[in-house]
């Protein structure tokens, strides 16, 4: 598994299609994340685990979350944290793992 990082727009997609062409992708992870954990208040950890356990070769590319403003509404700052939960639990299990900014990947794992 690979996992790949980074703010809204910045390249994460395109870096994980050029270094892994033909891959089990996975793109816009985290609205996986809001769309199967949020809606049936899923633990995000139980999710990932299983997640990682039905695709292990799997190319994951997710925008972070977790930066900037903290939101106002609940529900906003619970789907943070969901975020942040269940691609801690990815990046664990993940062989590799890239943050990428303005379209340069840096290996953090």
């Amino acid at each position: 598994m690979k996992l790949y990082i980074g703010g809204v727009c910045q390249g994460q997609e395109e870096l994980a299609r050029k270094e892994n062409p033909g891959g089990e992708f996975f793109f816009d992870f985290h609205e996986t994340i809001r769309n199967a954990v949020m809606k049936d208040q899923q633990d995000p950890r139980a999710f990932a685990r299983s997640f990682c356990d039905e695709h292990p070769q799997a190319i994951v590319v997710a925008n972070e979350v977790g930066a900037g403003v903290v939101p106002m509404l609940a529900q906003d700052r619970a789907f943070r944290e969901a975020v942040g939960r269940a691609l801690c639990k990815i990046a664990q299990e993940a062989e590799q793992v890239t943050r990428c900014v303005c379209g340069i990947g840096v290996r953090i794992k």
